[in-house]
């Protein structure tokens, strides 16, 4: 064959490339916009065509796909297909119709979607089957149910905020402000890891309130998008050395060398049965050893790796949500005079000596400060991310249409959260609207789903729950007539404006910063 024989062949392959790749592209254009099952359903035609539309707002614009849907339903009503292959319902009415107990049925989740966290499949959250996680959820409930959580508040959840006062006191009358995000998240990340992990972190036992483990854990969620949309990712940051990794990535590095060792201390739980290692452990709740030692799960279950993915992360959802919420709650009681002088006249009546106490069924009896806590919750969102449900098995009715087997549903907490129906002047922090809590406050209750709902429902809720009820009564009733705001401005500091999984303030944000006068400085510079 000659050359030019050669060249010639050569642009022949390369032009019956290009029209195959064409037609392919032609093909799954109008199959997607003309064939697929959800095609008859109301949106935006380019999000139904390709997912670069909803790249464009998770990625390019920063976590703003959340806040494009809810446009999208202005435009397009209830219910909305948001991309290629998934439905978004807005209608509070429906939340408990899709996030639905294990006696209505099998719920999965997306895999698409769980492949923002990595591994999929290799814990309780990422578990895409109803079955599978069914089992895994079961070792998890005996160490989160309400009775539990109620006895360890006294000594796990009490010390540890008594500590956080310890600190909190230091920096009184120093002029110092204490950026409450960190103070927060250290408070949640000692306590979750004294009762998850055989040694706790102590982070309060440091001279200052840690920001390197809230700021690595707020840089891992800047991972989240991409690695959904690119999850080949996943796997060459974790097939290079760590060091490297460390280097190009150091969010994911940081989260794979915590995991490592996470991993080692699981390893040695298992083969050091018997060991002074082992009733050290035991001398104290551990989730690491219990889902190590349970019965409930088969030994292919208990692999290390498994058990360090769940406990990981459980760290990491449980300390971001409860320590922006207590950040949420923090700032509406110090920027509201009426809301601060309600909280402080109840807790003075309930706790008249501020270094007292109280259990965890005598701060639910105050029924200011747990209206404070329900408000808190409705406004930071928690998790700003849809949830999406698969129903493998059967059909979704949503009015008068039909949802085919197989296809991803989800809603989106902010959207039901700021729904004026339902909560009337959605964007003012109005502890008020849940009382009183026997009637409104159960009423509201339904429509407050910021621990999801069904049987996927956040396993750790009355822990989270405790930590706010405990912290907030502690912290006020302490300090909390010394306490002011500095430099901290609502829109930018404080309202979520961000989704990467969990909800975030503006990237422009300083944090909620609070200046601890010295008893009698605030009166006398009035």
């Amino acid at each position: 064959m000659s050359e030019g024989d050669g060249r010639s062949l050569t642009l022949v392959l390369a032009a019956i490339s290009s029209c195959g790749l064409f037609l392919c592209l032609v093909y799954g254009a109008v199959w997607r916009l003309y064939f697929s099952p959800i095609a008859a359903f109301p949106g935006p035609r380019f999000a139904a065509l390709t997912f670069l539309n909803q790249l464009y707002y998770d990625i390019i614009l920063g976590g703003k796909y959340t806040w494009k849907i809810a446009d999208y339903h202005k435009t397009y009503g209830p219910i909305v297909r948001i991309n290629p292959s998934e439905l978004h319902i807005n209608d509070p009415f429906f939340h408990d119709k899709l996030y639905v107990g294990p006696s209505k049925g099998k719920t999965d989740k997306w895999e698409w979607t769980m492949g923002m966290f990595g591994a999929i499949g290799t814990s309780v959250f990422t578990t895409l089957q109803h079955d599978i996680h069914r089992i895994r959820r079961a070792p998890w409930a005996p160490h989160f149910s309400k009775q539990v959580i109620r006895s360890i508040q006294p000594h796990l959840i009490q010390t540890c905020v008594n500590q956080m006062c310890q600190k909190l006191s230091e920096y009184q009358g120093r002029g110092k402000p204490v950026v409450m995000i960190y103070a927060w998240s250290t408070l949640i990340a000692d306590i979750i890891s004294e009762y998850s992990f055989p040694h706790g972190y102590g982070l309060l036992d440091k001279a200052e309130f840690d920001e390197e483990n809230f700021g690595s854990l707020k840089a891992f969620t800047k991972t989240l998008h991409p690695l959904r949309h690119f999850h080949w990712l996943f796997g060459i940051m974790e097939a290079m050395p760590l060091w490297l990794t460390e280097i190009i990535a150091p969010p994911f590095g940081l989260t794979l060398r915590e995991r490592d060792r996470l991993e080692i201390e699981a390893k040695a739980m298992r083969t050091q049965s018997g060991s002074t290692f082992e009733k050290h452990i035991r001398s104290r709740p551990s989730l690491l050893q219990a889902l190590t030692d349970t019965d409930l799960l088969p030994e292919l279950e208990k692999s290390p790796a498994r058990i360090t993915s769940e406990a990981q992360l459980a760290m990491a959802a449980g300390t971001l949500t409860t320590s922006r919420c207590l950040t949420t709650a923090t700032y509406h009681v110090l920027a509201n005079e009426d809301i601060h002088a309600k909280l402080m006249s109840e807790l003075e009546r309930d706790i008249p000596e501020p270094q007292s106490s109280l259990s965890l069924d005598q701060l639910e009896k105050m029924h200011y400060l747990v209206a404070i806590m329900y408000e808190s919750l409705r406004v930071f969102y928690g998790v700003s991310h849809r949830l999406a449900r698969i129903f493998p098995d059967r059909p979704m009715h949503y009015k008068d249409w039909v949802i085919p087997p197989g296809v991803p549903v989800s809603m989106s907490i902010p959207l039901l959260h700021d729904n004026e129906d339902i909560f009337p002047e959605p964007y003012r922090f109005r502890p008020e609207r849940w009382l009183p809590l026997e009637t409104e406050g159960q009423r509201l209750l339904r429509f407050l789903v910021v621990f999801g709902g069904g049987s996927r429902q956040c396993i750790g809720m009355e822990l989270a729950k405790a930590e706010i009820l405990t912290a907030l009564a502690c912290v006020f009733r302490r300090f909390g007539h010394q306490m002011k705001l500095l430099d901290t401005v609502r829109e930018r500091d404080v309202d979520p404006v961000e989704d990467y999984f969990d909800a975030q303030p503006s990237r422009q944000s300083n944090g909620v910063l609070v200046v601890i006068e010295r008893d009698g400085e605030l009166d006398t510079k009035a």
